[in-house]
């Protein structure tokens, strides 16, 4: 039977008409990684063995959607370390899940059939090559709209290596074999000694849920760096504590701490004890961040301090530390909940081409800022396609396409971007499906194409410079409305 690679030429047909029904559905935004988590069964107190342009086009060319950077569009990864079977090696766990909208598929007979290339290099800190691990994926699924990625499936893959003490990168490559693209995530991590200190922490993992079940655990990873859908109910911090004191230390007072981007400390968390009697323990604490923390990145910071250190701590009462990043996006049902301020006035002034002014006005008027965030969450609630899942797939397309309108849209004459007729028309109709742009008498029109609607917009810029647009035909009397 021939492989994967070799049916590529025989059944591209195949492949294309796929493709032509992935872009029919709407399904070029990528499901977001709160969908792509894993279920562990773990036993407490033993090694984690199982964890987790303005654009102007060129003439007949469509003006393409926008698209997530590679990174994230295609799969997501996490990194971490612990204390290894022996003192002089520490275990790296390479979590990777690459859900199946990123991956091309072909029909053979009665089954659709993708494959891809996964591999892991690991360099150290001179840039040298220690290790590279290589292995195809071939998946096999009876469904068309599952290899669409209308249900949320992946395919998982945890990797373990061994490496000695020091400073490392690594870098996971996928190559999808049918399409040909190739995707890549990078990540550096320090693999602490933890043999060398009487006591240290490993990596930590973040988990959407953590349930005690007698002996044992049930962990639901969390593999990416933006946790705003998980910000409503809270999440978990994930990490094992290695104690060479012996009896004479049982229990430690663990702080996390927020560190933005500029170095400031936003959030303090309270003192949480907890036993750290053994030699090797697992242990869990629930992250619950301010509703008041800005949208942007962080490092998440979680310290071990003496039950018997002063209140005023400094970094030298701290006996051990563990960080890693994090985001807070613009994303999911939990940063719509959590919109304030600025913030939340302009979000609502956004709302110009979805809802009614009569609508925008009582947000506005509202009486105190917790009743204008309850009418702005009430809204986008009542347009949520799936109520019973966290994400609001109506809000985040509304304004990931405010967003594209204001880096690609912004015009002379109307400020930004999602207020310019080219703005107004991408945000309710998404990108045309052709355009059309050519210059007459120093003016440059552009066209826009929506078949699909039985929609054409006509867009002039009469200086000449391609930054004032004004639409000159098609004005549209639609609202916006999500559409898969």
């Amino acid at each position: 039977m021939p492989t994967i690679a070799e049916q590529v030429q025989m059944l591209q047909m195949q492949e294309t008409e796929i493709r032509q029904q992935r872009y029919k559905a709407g399904l070029f935004r990528m499901l977001k990684p709160a969908f792509f988590c894993l279920c562990f069964l773990i036993v407490c107190c033993t090694p984690l063995q199982s964890q987790v342009n303005r654009v102007l086009t060129t003439p007949s060319a469509p003006l393409q959607p926008e698209q997530p950077p590679q990174s994230q569009q295609a799969f997501f990864m996490d990194v971490l370390f612990f204390k290894g079977d022996q003192d002089s090696t520490q275990r790296v766990d390479v979590f990777v899940v690459v859900p199946y909208q990123s991956l091309n598929f072909m029909k053979r007979d009665s089954v659709f059939i993708g494959d891809y290339i996964l591999t892991i290099t690991l360099k150290d800190q001179s840039g040298r090559e220690v290790q590279t691990i290589r292995k195809e994926h071939p998946i096999k699924e009876e469904r068309l709209e599952v290899t669409l990625g209308s249900t949320g499936v992946f395919d998982y893959t945890q990797t373990t290596l061994s490496v000695t003490p020091g400073t490392y990168t690594i870098t996971t490559e996928i190559a999808d074999v049918l399409s040909k693209r190739t995707f890549n995530l990078q990540r550096s991590f320090k693999a602490l000694n933890t043999g060398a200190a009487q006591f240290a922490m490993s990596s930590v993992m973040f988990a959407s849920s953590v349930v005690p079940n007698g002996q044992r655990i049930n962990l639901t990873p969390y593999l990416a760096d933006d946790v705003s859908p998980l910000t409503q109910e809270g999440f978990f911090a994930f990490f094992e504590t290695y104690n060479a004191f012996g009896p004479s230390l049982d229990s430690l007072d663990f702080v996390y701490e927020v560190i933005d981007d500029k170095g400031l400390r936003p959030f303090l968390s309270k003192r949480l004890r907890r036993s750290v009697a053994a030699a090797r323990e697992q242990q869990y604490i629930k992250i619950s961040l301010p509703a008041q923390l800005p949208i942007g990145s962080y490092t998440l910071r979680l310290l071990a301090l003496r039950t018997d250190t002063s209140a005023k701590y400094t970094e030298r009462d701290v006996i051990a530390a563990s960080a890693r990043t994090m985001r807070l996006d613009w994303k999911g049902l939990g940063m719509l909940a959590m919109l304030r301020g600025d913030d939340l006035t302009k979000a609502i002034r956004q709302m110009r081409y979805v809802a009614s002014p009569q609508e925008i006005s009582a947000m506005h008027n509202s009486s105190t800022e917790e009743e204008k965030q309850r009418r702005f969450f009430e809204y986008w609630q009542r347009l949520d396609p799936t109520p019973a899942t966290l994400r609001n797939e109506a809000f985040e397309d509304y304004y990931q396409r405010v967003d594209y309108a204001n880096r690609n849209f912004r015009a002379i004459s109307f400020g930004d971007g999602w207020m310019s007729d080219m703005g107004m028309v991408y945000i309710i109709f998404g990108p045309p499906q052709y355009t059309r742009d050519f210059r007459r008498d120093g003016r440059i029109i552009w066209t826009w194409s929506y078949p699909t609607y039985g929609r054409e917009f006509v867009f002039v810029d009469y200086t000449g410079f391609g930054n004032d647009f004004r639409l000159t035909s098609g004005m549209p009397f639609e609202r916006y409305r999500y559409r898969r």
